[in-house]
């Protein structure tokens, strides 16, 4: 990932520093190391601004390869301090970005290239807290919860059955994935595609939701958006569709009978299954079809 920052401005600084018109590197981090972790531990990682990339094999410990560097160009008046704590706590291996000092800036630019990648045991767990940061995560079985504000989220071939995501203005894709899936999200597009889950609860402002899966026949699905467009398609199983809505449209495909029709409120039956599915929307468009 890379980031660019620039600032101009005029003051008195406590500490003055000679013009550079070359870059230079300042707050340049690099990790490269083993960890161990328990056979069902959790890693926690914790940073901001970073490219991270987790994959899960058939490994028995962490290996954590962390590189960031930091180029300044033009007047400077001090030095950014970076580092990350890596520790076992029990079972589990816990990463944290240590707070750091900013590099004030009177005239020139900032440019972060920040990458972390993890490889961990296929049945570890994982909890991420981030700011910025973007995430793919492939092949890991154990629990994922992750919490984000603008970064963007791809969770790829992984077979956890517990999977929860809070996130503000990123994006979140899913390729494949069961069990219970939980997601908050206030301006980002959602995509799942393959799924077979048995419980989805699904909130999301005004993002748009794309959700392809099958349907347990004692599942439990939930959506909620305000002017958001819906696409749910079913690839397996049935059941019935409530969908509340204000001035929202719904729109289905001939699979799907119509049970009622109101102007606030739509019912229909998917034959195949006995799963229930509660969509609720104020402006937003719903569209169900049968794959």
């Amino acid at each position: 990932m890379k980031k660019m920052i620039t600032s101009v401005g005029i003051g008195l600084v406590c500490l003055i520093a000679a013009p550079n018109t070359n870059a230079q590197s300042n707050g340049e981090f690099h990790l490269d190391k083993t960890y161990s972790i328990g056979a069902s531990g959790t890693l926690y990682l914790n940073s901001e601004d970073a490219e991270v990339r987790i994959s899960g094999s058939n490994r028995a410990d962490v290996h954590v390869k962390i590189d960031r560097t930091q180029q300044i160009k033009g007047f400077s008046s001090g030095r950014s301090e970076f580092n990350v704590l890596v520790e076992n706590r029990g079972d589990d291996l816990h990463i944290i970005e240590r707070e750091r000092s900013g590099v004030r800036i009177q005239m020139g630019s900032i440019r972060t290239d920040y990458r972390i990648d993890i490889e961990l045991p296929e049945s570890a767990s994982l909890r991420v807290k981030g700011e910025d940061d973007d995430y793919v995560v492939r092949n890991v079985s154990g629990k994922i919860y992750m919490e984000t504000e603008d970064g963007d989220i791809e969770i790829i071939d992984c077979r956890s059955t517990n999977l929860e995501f809070r996130l503000e203005d990123g994006d979140l894709k899913i390729d494949g994935g069961s069990g219970a899936l939980t997601v908050e999200s206030e301006d980002g597009d959602i995509e799942v595609r393959r799924g077979n889950f048995r419980d989805i609860d699904i909130d999301v402002e005004d993002g748009d939701v794309m959700l392809e899966t099958s349907l347990a026949d004692d599942g439990r699905y939930i959506l909620r958006g305000e002017d958001s467009s819906i696409d749910f398609t079913v690839t397996n199983g049935g059941g019935e569709f409530s969908i509340l809505k204000d001035d929202g449209s719904v729109r289905a495909s001939s699979a799907f009978e119509t049970v009622r029709e109101t102007d606030h409120r739509s019912e229909l039956k998917l034959a195949g299954g006995k799963a229930n599915i509660e969509i609720r929307t104020e402006d937003g468009r719903v569209r169900l079809s049968k794959n």
